[in-house]
């Protein structure tokens, strides 16, 4: 009897399994079915946009851009956008609120990168070879036309080093740690256009730098990213048939140290950075694109940064090779910064010459082996641009960045051993592979300037692959 009861048991229960997972599979193939249209959906809406966007890029930049190109339109032009909202609204529910207006960003890099040292101390002779690779991604959310946030991961970080988002194949295998790398809301306030005014723009939190676009690596390592706000206005100043400039005002206050007490002599430690830029575009007889010119001057203002216990080992090139190795050379930094750039089109490759001029008119320092070291230069020349596939882009810069001309803490953290008190050449070649792989490769050859703690040249050589989504 209990043999026959666990046969009709297990026969129930088989019964009953079969019966889910049909129902189940059944469900599945519904999903399958919908995802498949959705992505087909999605893919001859994308085709549309595409092709109504370049005709409405072709149509605003042919006056000022050159001869638009044909661009032929997909056979379908029905208004396929709508459907798909209402039958990606109609699927998602509440949820579609959530996944509308969301950006998702992120790249992945591998390097390898070798080190080779002529001269200098013992310490330091002797080549290095290592593996590296680079992760970041981030989200970004449009609530409305006023407001956005977002927030980025990478990876580095362990050392405590805001110049790099590096990390080395190293230590046994041991699992690598992903940081905050920004965090960040914008306000985009409507009534901020007024007259010439185009854009306002207020961000708080821990951001992209604002201040590149009027700078060159020189004073600001890509990598790094400001805590703290600033606002940024972008207004119109000539537009005309032969000449169209606009211009831009930004305005920074970033925390550098916050301290809770004054033993030791800590002090809170601010920068307050200012920058105004014009971009003009001319129309040049003979060439089909008109030539652009990016002009800035930017005002760097570092409140108690000089006090020692503010910045430890992050000295950088501005440290006093007479004495601790925590002590500045240069007693304050206040820095202003000339920044210049072309965009000359030469049948049909970007030329783009730059000149970066800073100086820091607060150095004081307290020693005469370093003191008056308080310019720095920067000369580079780009062809090309690697964007698509199939695009490259060369390069050329020659960089002179005296022991207190600028922070050592923030700028390029590749040049070299990186940061201040350097000078040298950084040659550079990129190409697109795909639309989503990037095949580069650097040497940069740098000497000391100071020679304060040692004679060296230093030769460092990339390699790297980038892939973008």
């Amino acid at each position: 009897m209990k043999k026959n009861f666990a046969f009709k048991a297990f026969n129930l229960a088989l019964a009953m399994i079969l019966s889910l997972s049909s129902t189940v599979f059944a469900q599945d193939a519904n999903v399958t079915k919908l995802v498949e249209q959705l992505q087909k959906q999605m893919s001859s809406m994308q085709q549309t946009i595409q092709s109504q966007n370049a005709k409405i890029a072709s149509l605003e930049s042919s006056s000022w851009e050159g001869p638009a190109k044909e661009v032929k339109a997909p056979a379908h032009t029905k208004d396929e956008k709508g459907e798909f909202k209402k039958m990606l609204e109609g699927e998602l529910g509440k949820d579609y609120k959530t996944f509308k207006n969301l950006k998702f960003t992120g790249d992945l890099r591998l390097r390898y990168e070798a080190f080779d040292y002529t001269s200098g101390s013992a310490a330091e002779t002797d080549p290095q070879n290592r593996f590296r690779f680079r992760l970041r991604t981030g989200l970004e959310k449009k609530f409305n036309d006023e407001w956005k946030a977002g927030f980025a991961l990478a990876s580095g970080g362990t050392t405590g080093d805001v110049t790099s988002t590096n990390t080395t194949f190293d230590s046994n295998f041991i699992p690598k740690d992903i940081y905050i790398d920004k965090a960040f809301a914008t306000y985009t306030p409507n009534w901020g256009k007024k007259g010439p005014i185009e854009k306002t723009e207020i961000t708080g939190g821990k951001f992209k730098n604002p201040f590149e676009n009027g700078s060159s690596d020189m004073v600001w390592d890509r990598d790094v990213s400001p805590e703290g706000i600033y606002e940024k206005f972008d207004f119109r100043i000539l537009d005309t048939e032969s000449i169209k400039a606009t211009g831009w005002f930004t305005a920074g206050q970033f925390v550098l140290d916050e301290d809770s007490g004054t033993a030791g002599g800590n002090a809170d430690a601010e920068l307050y950075a200012y920058q105004f830029g014009v971009n003009p575009k001319f129309k040049v007889p003979g060439m089909e694109k008109p030539l652009g010119w990016t002009s800035a001057v930017s005002w760097y203002d570092y409140s108690d940064y000089a006090v020692s216990s503010n910045f430890g080992t992050l000295a950088r090139g501005n440290t006093n090779g007479t004495g601790d190795a925590t002590q500045l050379d240069a007693k304050d930094f206040g820095v202003i910064e000339f920044y210049n750039e072309l965009n000359i089109p030469v049948a049909g490759i970007p030329v783009r010459p730059f000149v970066d001029v800073a100086r820091n008119m607060s150095e004081k320092a307290p020693i005469s082996s370093a003191g008056g070291q308080d310019m720095a230069w920067a000369l580079g020349l780009t062809l090309g641009k690697a964007k698509e596939k199939g695009e490259w882009e060369v390069g050329y810069t020659y960089k002179n960045i005296e022991a207190n001309s600028v922070v050592g803490a923030f700028n390029d953290s590749d040049f070299g051993t990186g940061h201040a008190d350097k000078r040298g050449s950084v040659f550079k070649a990129k190409y697109m592979v795909t639309d989503f792989l990037e095949a580069g490769f650097t040497a940069i050859f740098v000497n000391n300037i100071s020679n304060v703690l040692r004679d060296e040249e230093q030769r460092r050589f990339q390699a790297d692959l980038v892939w973008k989504w």
